[in-house]
């Protein structure tokens, strides 16, 4: 457990743009992802962004959120209880990044 306390300590030092400035180019690489698996016939796993896409708002929202997430996280990271659930955004967006590029090899065969 020592270890996980000096992994989190370590990571409270980052400071809060730089997380932010994270989180923003993961979720800009998850749009660019999204928008190649929709050319090869994969619809949008988020059912908002599901529900906007006929509308042509997927870019302008996704653009949006990302932008207020990323403001969220470099205004309030410097608040302990916060760092942990910033580290858990960009832990989840690398994740579904590499779920894009394993799906995108799948489809694209």
């Amino acid at each position: 457990m020592r270890g996980v306390g000096t992994v989190l300590a370590r990571l409270g030092r980052v400071s809060g743009a730089s997380v932010a400035l994270l989180y923003a180019a993961l979720s800009l690489t998850d749009m660019l992802f999204s928008l190649a698996a929709f050319t090869e016939g994969v619809g949008e796993g988020n059912p908002l962004l599901a529900w906007l896409m006929p509308t042509g708002l997927f870019i302008p929202v996704k653009l949006l959120l990302t932008a207020l997430i990323a403001c969220l996280i470099a205004h309030f990271y410097p608040r302990k209880g916060i760092q942990p659930a910033a580290w858990l955004a960009l832990l989840v967006t690398a994740a579904v990044n590499v779920y894009h590029v394993w799906g995108l090899k799948l489809v694209s065969g």
